[in-house]
């Protein structure tokens, strides 16, 4: 006895094209080979983004990685902080200590350039150590973003005739 199971769907002339178009591109030699391919494909990428880890492209050795962003897939990720949360804002993308106005740039801004350590950051902004430490580690990753931020604020406050010194240099 056959332990195989007949699947029938309906599929619109659009959905058809795509199937034919991904069984001409990893030249598989029937329609059924290029779903049950591209079923395997997408198992294995969505297994990886469940367990939190994020898909990279490249296009030669010299060429920078890029992520692969599929959003039906981006939501099926864990949390990555357990602290931090975005904020609606215009143009600002940093994350926020949850439940506060508090940017973690601020939290790091006191850890790099007042040399504080983190346990005093947690007893001064009234946050558990794990915050603290959860603001710097997304500062450090995140560098680009906060230079980029903080960029765009001085060029803000310059437009409306704010004089803005630029920051030190970063140790």
């Amino acid at each position: 006895m056959s332990t195989t199971k007949r699947q029938n769907f309906n599929i619109t002339p659009e959905q058809e094209a795509e199937i034919a178009q991904l069984k001409q591109l990893i030249d598989a030699a029937t329609v059924k080979d290029a779903i049950l391919a591209a079923v395997r494909f997408y198992a294995v990428i969505a297994r990886e983004v469940k367990e939190g880890n994020d898909i990279y492209l490249a296009s030669g050795s010299k060429s920078p990685m890029q992520k692969l962003l599929i959003p039906e897939l981006e939501a099926m990720k864990p949390p990555r902080y357990k602290y931090l949360v975005a904020r609606p804002h215009e143009w600002r993308q940093q994350l926020h200590v949850k439940g506060r106005r508090l940017p973690a740039a601020s939290v790091f801004k006191d850890y790099r350039l007042e040399g504080r350590s983190p346990e005093q950051l947690a007893h001064d902004w009234d946050l558990p150590l794990e915050a603290v430490l959860e603001c710097i580690h997304y500062c450090q990753e995140n560098q680009a973003l906060l230079q980029m931020e903080a960029e765009e604020d001085r060029r803000r406050l310059a437009a409306s005739g704010i004089d803005v010194e630029s920051p030190p240099a970063s140790r």
